[in-house]
């Protein structure tokens, strides 16, 4: 189901043609080219250098079931924005911000609650020419 919730992610920012002008693509842009900007993983393939910024990870943390209703998994995930200045990075999780907070993500058979965020701030890289923001969000979802 984690893997459902990061297709969903992909899906909403994907299909945003201002978020992914960022990236010098297109919500038409072919899967190869935009995968290797908008990244399903805490870890891309290659390493984050000046030359392949920016880029954005996308990945599940810990969450848990409710306690309310067991049917609900109370979930979190996490995204990690790099881009060659501190301006960029926050320029693209905020345009993020601005399609996922308070709203529902939905891809196929995945279908969350409302998503919030709960923390953001600088993402200290330690790469030259790099600079990266971090945005955690909460989303509710019934876990199957």
């Amino acid at each position: 189901m984690s893997q459902a919730l990061i297709d969903g992610l992909y899906s909403v920012l994907k299909r945003d043609e201002a978020f992914m002008a960022f990236f010098g693509l297109t919500p038409t842009s072919l899967p190869k080219d935009a995968s290797l900007r908008l990244i399903k993983s805490k870890e891309p393939d290659q390493a984050i250098t000046s030359k392949n910024v920016p880029q954005i990870l996308m990945y599940v943390v810990p969450g848990r079931f409710s306690i309310r209703n067991h049917l609900v998994f109370q979930g979190k995930f996490r995204l990690d924005f790099y881009a060659p200045t501190a301006a960029d990075a926050r320029n693209i999780a905020q345009c993020a911000f601005e399609l996922l907070h308070d709203k529902y993500i939905s891809h196929e058979s995945f279908k969350s609650f409302k998503c919030h965020l709960v923390f953001d701030d600088d993402l200290t890289t330690g790469i030259t020419g790099v600079k990266g923001y971090l945005a955690i969000y909460d989303v509710d979802f019934v876990r199957r």
